[in-house]
């Protein structure tokens, strides 16, 4: 009787012949069966997406398990007391409540595994969208664009200091749930700034130093390393860190896109993450990727090894690797390697894939992400998905795109022409070509697989910014092939 009431809270009771107890218990727990299949069929996987990013419902998720594990295992002791035979010997009392103890176990172990995943998840939002700067989450709701500024640190046990070796904004439209990376080099020279800022007024000409002028230290990788240097020239606004306000502000200048949040994640935590997902499976070309190989000053020396070329499995060490390579390759080699591997991560992954390994994900988050989107935002930007892939295309300012201004046809990251950055983003944006009176210039030139397609201005035949959908994984990463 009590192994029944284990089962199925109730039926203790009614093989005891208490049926108006029995029926009340078992009643509400079938209707709460039947109440969670009905919402599992009918909740589509953004809302159920949604209810996770609630730390309202998190909360209720948590008391709500606790509450229905003690009462089942309070009808369970209670089935025992009742059905417990008189006269039993101790040895006999003993192996009885030690059934029943293990019997109790099973029952609150999913319970509490659920309340721990829940309030683990209801910590992590609560550390990672403090929700400070940025803009409001009423009008973020409402905006037909959303632009994030996403950041990939070179802070690691192998750098001294910290610089902005990835830069990109997602601008992602809220109707279509399309979005377009617009990926910046680390190495494009004299970024400008806002007119009448601090930095427009020192640096007019832009981020530039006439007496050392193949410094790297005023690349715009260096912008918010100088930032933390200056503070004072640093806008006060969005947020409290100098470096991503003001790297925040010259890109926002240089693509005309104002920004609402930004997200950084380190060295560091881009491998824990890839490590607590399980890894990834990358096309890495037909050549092997050295793994290291260069020194900080630009020397070459033996790499401490290789990633095999061909479809590989990469953990987060190697998937690291993947995205910061610098040997035999360029910067733009790289940008294409990391926007490949943000798409294959987010092609791969699945939400179970999280849920196995939470406790994982939500450790290496909470220690090498920041960000300022409030919490409020997070349902919307998930449920902009549905049931669908995420929708990636990219543009990128690096010689790969053309440029009729310059001699040569490509865009020059030594000299960026801001007004034609801010018209290349327009166009992309807009889905249409971009209009100009220069020469064709064929789309195809200079393109590299994992690369963003070429925004070519042209007079005929307009190329657009990049080939829409998801890039399969087998055939996005791979360098071209002879």
């Amino acid at each position: 009787m009590t192994a029944a009431a284990t089962v199925a809270p109730g039926s203790g009771h009614l093989l005891l012949r208490r049926y108006r107890t029995g029926g009340l218990i078992l009643g509400t727990f079938l209707l709460a069966i039947a109440a969670l299949v009905v919402t599992g069929l009918t909740m589509g996987r953004a809302r159920l997406l949604e209810t996770v990013l609630s730390t309202k419902i998190l909360a209720t998720v948590v008391l709500v398990s606790l509450a229905v594990a003690l009462a089942w295992i309070a009808v369970i002791i209670r089935t025992w007391l009742l059905a417990r035979p008189a006269r039993l010997t101790i040895g006999r009392k003993v192996l009885g409540t030690a059934v029943v103890a293990l019997l109790c176990l099973i029952v609150a172990a999913p319970f509490a595994f659920a309340a721990n995943v829940a309030n683990s998840q209801r910590n992590l939002l609560n550390a990672l969208f403090p929700g400070r700067g940025g803009t409001s989450a009423a009008e973020a709701l409402n905006k037909p664009r959303l632009n994030i500024l996403l950041l990939g640190s070179d802070a690691g046990p192998d750098r001294a200091g910290t610089r902005t070796d990835t830069m990109m904004v997602a601008s992602i439209d809220t109707r279509t749930a399309k979005t377009i990376l617009f990926s910046l080099p680390r190495n494009i020279q004299r970024a400008q700034f806002p007119p009448g800022s601090a930095m427009a007024e020192e640096f007019p000409r832009g981020f530039h130093d006439a007496r050392a002028p193949l410094s790297g230290d005023y690349l715009l990788n260096a912008v918010y390393a100088y930032a933390h240097a200056n503070p004072d020239v640093a806008p006060a606004v969005p947020t409290d860190d100098p470096g991503i306000n003001l790297l925040s502000s010259t890109v926002s200048y240089m693509l005309g896109l104002p920004l609402d949040y930004y997200l950084e994640v380190d060295m560091a935590g881009f491998a824990a993450i890839i490590d607590a997902v399980g890894g990834v499976t990358i096309n890495v070309g037909p050549t092997p990727l050295p793994i290291g190989g260069v020194l900080p000053d630009g020397r070459h020396v033996k790499p401490d090894g290789y990633i095999q070329p061909g479809v590989q499995e990469l953990d987060g060490e190697t998937a690291l690797w993947f995205a910061r390579s610098r040997r035999n390759s360029d910067d733009y080699d790289r940008m294409g390697r990391q926007r490949c591997l943000l798409q294959a991560v987010l092609d791969q992954k699945s939400p179970a894939d999280l849920l196995t390994n939470f406790q994982d994900v939500a450790a290496a988050a909470t220690r090498n992400i920041r960000t300022n989107i409030p919490q409020a935002v997070l349902p919307k930007l998930v449920s902009l998905a549905g049931d669908a892939q995420i929708n990636l295309q990219s543009v990128a300012f690096d010689p790969s795109l053309s440029d009729p201004n310059e001699p040569d046809g490509r865009f020059d990251t030594a000299r960026p022409d801001v007004e034609y950055m801010r018209a290349v983003v327009n166009a992309a944006i807009e889905g249409r070509p971009l209009a100009t009176s220069a020469p064709t210039t064929s789309a195809k030139a200079g393109h590299t697989p994992g690369r963003s397609a070429p925004l070519a201005p042209q007079t005929s035949a307009p190329a657009q910014p990049s080939s829409a959908g998801p890039v399969p994984v087998a055939d996005s990463c791979a360098p071209d092939t002879p």
